[in-house]
């Protein structure tokens, strides 16, 4: 599309006080391979060779997204509202029609007007783009996809019990464009790399277990296939063989997966208490310097967690935050186990007069980082506990905290005997739970998390 003639036709839209537009060319492959086709015979599955193993989809595609803002006058006082929508062609009836429709829904809020950022803000560099993967041609880049493929295979098949029966790389290579009516122009690339991996444990003909990775980052040479293999190979083993959850309370360590999954900052209650409009609606409990666990007492190592956007190819970093084009900065969001910064949209760093103060919003929320504790996993594990490894799909109340998850893979670490099981419930506080957390020294990147790969939590129960 055009953006040169949207940008005229909302310069001179009636209604339009200000706008952001936001345009992403990507180059989309998509590689499937199916090793084996399986059939089960007198109770027994049989892995026959797939003829086709290979598919490669190939998908360009262009979408051209457009915040609109709208200032109005009723009863005397003046509003400012805001709307997004998409536009899908640059024809000037599909401009005219989008644009009345989303100055309509800006006319339904009754927002307090706030400053956009101007013309001379400044925005930060950060690595976004794969370079191994930006001036490759199309076959160099499915020649790059399927050696990631033979790996991942060639390490499963020095796995005994162990198949992948399906394996999915989606490499996406996307040009940014983001304009706004304050001047702004920015252009910049960025590369996105999803695999999807399914493995088949199969200790006998009895069991069988199914774990799947999904994992996604910036650049392919961040994913390595032999310690892929290595973690979910071995966990669908685990899942087949697995026993039925314990009935416990006690100790409980989250580990590698499951750690990241609990403690990054998209899946935590910090995302709304630790929010700036909460915080101006006096819905959430943030109050700077304020312990995170409120009045329990700490027993373990206190949390500090930074939402950095600008790690370079963090899965969650960006320039800025394209909803109203803000700059985006890292924020210390707790400090040794107390509020501290805000995360959250300009406009409620306004109304709470933080702008005025110099302290200005953080723009996308970033990648969650988390420093090293003082403790080897070795050390975590040593005693009687359950052991964590991954959940079905983590989730928590994000008001109170409290949490029941269902447990894909564990452990019960017992007199000195360890025992996989599967299912079960996880139930905790999540507030509660981090003022007895003791974090290990050993760290990972697992997505957008950059911490601990194990953390040890005091007292939780598992429900069978």
């Amino acid at each position: 599309m055009n953006l040169e003639r949207i940008r005229e036709y909302l310069d001179k839209a009636d209604g339009v006080s200000d706008w952001i537009l936001s345009s992403r060319e990507t180059d989309s492959l998509t590689i499937i391979r199916l090793p084996a086709i399986y059939t089960v015979e007198s109770g027994r599955f049989i892995a026959h060779e797939n003829p086709h193993p290979r598919e490669v989809i190939s998908s360009p595609s262009e979408t051209v997204e457009v915040t609109i803002f709208s200032s109005f006058e009723v009863d005397g006082s003046t509003w400012l509202g805001d709307a997004s929508g998409q536009f899908t062609s640059d024809h000037e009836a599909v401009l005219k029609t989008v644009t009345a429709n989303l100055v309509a829904a800006c006319r339904s809020q009754r927002n307090k007007p706030f400053p956009l950022p101007g013309k001379d803000e400044h925005y930060p560099e950060v690595e976004l783009a794969d370079p191994q993967l930006a001036g490759l041609d199309h076959a160099a880049l499915i020649e790059r996809g399927q050696q990631f493929n033979n790996r991942i295979v060639a390490a499963c098949a020095n796995k005994p019990g162990v198949a992948v029966s399906n394996l999915e790389v989606f490499i996406h290579r996307t040009r940014v464009r983001t304009l706004s009516s304050a001047g702004l122009d920015l252009v910049y690339p960025a590369t996105r790399i999803d695999v999807e991996i399914c493995f088949l444990g199969r200790p006998s003909d009895d069991k069988v277990g199914e774990h799947t990775a999904r994992l996604s980052c910036r650049r392919l040479s961040d994913l390595d296939p032999e310690a892929i293999v290595a973690e979910y190979a071995a966990a669908a083993r685990d899942i087949a063989l697995a026993s039925p959850p314990p009935h416990w309370q006690g100790p409980v360590v989250l580990s590698g997966e499951a750690a990241a999954d609990f403690l990054t900052l998209q899946n935590s209650p910090l995302v709304f208490h630790a929010n700036a409009r909460m915080v101006y609606e006096k819905t959430g409990r943030y109050e700077k310097g304020k312990s995170v666990w409120a009045d329990k007492p700490l027993a373990g190592e206190p949390l500090n967690l930074v939402s950095d956007p600008l790690v370079p190819f963090g899965l969650r970093s960006g320039r800025l935050f394209e909803a109203d084009a803000t700059p985006c900065r890292p924020v210390t969001v707790v400090k040794d186990g107390c509020y501290d910064g805000l995360i959250g949209p300009r406009r409620y760093f306004y109304y709470l007069g933080l702008l005025e103060q110099g302290i200005q919003p953080a723009g996308t929320l970033g990648n969650t980082l988390i420093p090293p504790g003082q403790n080897p996993i070795e050390q975590l594990t040593s005693a009687d506990c359950v052991v964590v490894r991954a959940f079905s799909a983590f989730s928590v109340d994000v008001a109170s905290g409290q949490f029941a998850v269902e447990i894909r893979l564990g452990e019960l670490h017992k007199n000195g005997n360890t025992t996989p099981f599967k299912g079960g419930l996880l139930v905790g506080n999540w507030f509660e739970a981090l003022a007895d957390a003791r974090y290990s020294r050993e760290t990972q990147v697992y997505q957008s998390y950059h911490g601990p790969k194990a953390v040890r939590l005091g007292n939780l129960k598992v429900a069978a």
